[in-house]
């Protein structure tokens, strides 16, 4: 009768604690969940996406990217990914193809004007042709090269807003997982950096980019003033300093990264140690806690991080887009001009697309100081 009852009770016993196992388990994933939102939401990592520009928040809604928690991230996939890069080049296309059309009609235009000024032996009636051909290409090609220079500082000023916006958020994660160290660095060095973008948008590139224009547009079609060769100096110097602030840049944040990381490993370990040894009885559970923690805030900056990386792509994407069709179009205007011999045709389209390289080098400057701190940022943090 004992080993009956016995066996009754160590069968009701494993019935009992199993339950329990299992909700345990379920209580540990909700726990979990519970603790990720929490630290979401008190960090202000869910208030960025509203930080970003309406056009760019349009571009991650139908990415599938609805905040900056990573399995809205991890749900991309690479089709939709590269379907929507596709997808803002071509919707970037059409003005540069019409103005493409415009330049090959004018082109086509002076050279058949040519060929009537050879027929009648005119001379002069070949310079009268040049400058009302240049002339014509500066009303179909200044205006919308303008507007391409307002709208990258445009984007320089959202991308310096969104920076500005990100920094803290993520500087507050990292102190949080126990990267203080690191969290000051990149805090010093990313807001300086937005800040600089700023102000080199407003106040540098809009005056420089557009007397830059000017000075390329007079030197192709007044002969007799030769500016090229200074426009020329102009383009291959600001390519070189940028470039040059781009490499002392990241080697900069890349060595504070690297000190920043070290130093907060050894602190991070020595405070594990500390609470698994020296507090009596709990020391070994505060520690797993900690781990737990610890992994989510890990999670939390990944999400952030990998947000921030993807939204600092889309904004820069589409005026990237389209500066890089104003250069193939200016490019193919010009190869054009040179079949038909017309020269300040030629000199105007090349002068143009040396303006949309400088500034097109200086965008991509900018995005990749940006997007490659942010990045060493997350691989040295990881092991914290």
């Amino acid at each position: 009768m004992k080993k009956t009852v016995c066996l009754v009770l160590l069968i009701v016993s494993v019935f009992l604690f199993s339950e329990p196992a299992s909700a345990a388990v379920s209580s540990g994933t909700e726990d979990y969940q519970r603790c990720y939102q929490e630290q979401m939401r008190q960090s202000g990592a869910e208030d960025l996406p509203d930080r970003l520009p309406k056009e760019t928040q349009k571009t991650l809604e139908q990415l599938g990217v609805s905040g900056t928690d990573w399995e809205s991230i991890t749900s991309i996939t690479p089709k939709n990914y590269f379907q929507k890069i596709l997808d803002i080049f071509t919707g970037k296309m059409k003005n540069p193809l019409r103005i493409l059309a415009s330049i090959i009609a004018v082109v086509l235009l002076c050279a058949l004007l040519n060929g009537l000024r050879l027929s009648f032996g005119e001379q002069a009636l070949g310079q009268v042709i040049g400058m009302v051909g240049a002339l014509c290409i500066c009303t179909i090609v200044v205006s919308p090269l303008v507007s391409c220079i307002s709208d990258s500082a445009d984007v320089l000023k959202a991308a310096s807003g969104f920076l500005l916006a990100c920094v803290p958020v993520l500087v507050g994660i990292m102190a949080a997982g126990g990267q203080p160290v690191s969290a000051g660095s990149y805090h010093l060095l990313m807001l300086a950096a937005g800040d600089a973008v700023s102000i080199f948008a407003t106040t540098v590139l809009v005056p420089m980019m557009d007397i830059f224009l000017a000075l390329s547009v007079v030197s192709a079609i007044s002969p007799g003033i030769r500016l090229d060769g200074l426009c020329s100096v102009f383009n291959k110097v600001v390519k070189w300093v940028m470039g040059l602030v781009m490499t002392l840049f990241t080697g900069l944040i890349t060595m504070h990264s690297v000190l920043a990381a070290s130093m907060d490993t050894t602190g991070v370990k020595a405070v594990k140690f500390v609470v698994s040894s020296c507090v009596p009885v709990v020391g070994n559970a505060l520690s797993d806690a900690m781990n737990t923690v610890n992994s989510c805030i890990r999670t939390l900056k990944s999400g952030v991080g990998a947000f921030g990386l993807l939204a600092g792509i889309f904004i820069f994407l589409p005026v990237l887009a389209e500066c890089l069709l104003w250069l193939i179009t200016l490019t193919l205007g010009s190869g054009i001009s040179r079949i038909f011999e017309l020269d300040g045709i030629t000199s105007l389209l090349k002068a143009s697309a040396d303006v949309v390289s400088t500034l097109l080098a200086i965008l991509l400057c900018c995005m990749m100081v940006l997007i490659i701190s942010t990045v060493l940022m997350l691989m040295l943090g990881g092991a914290a």
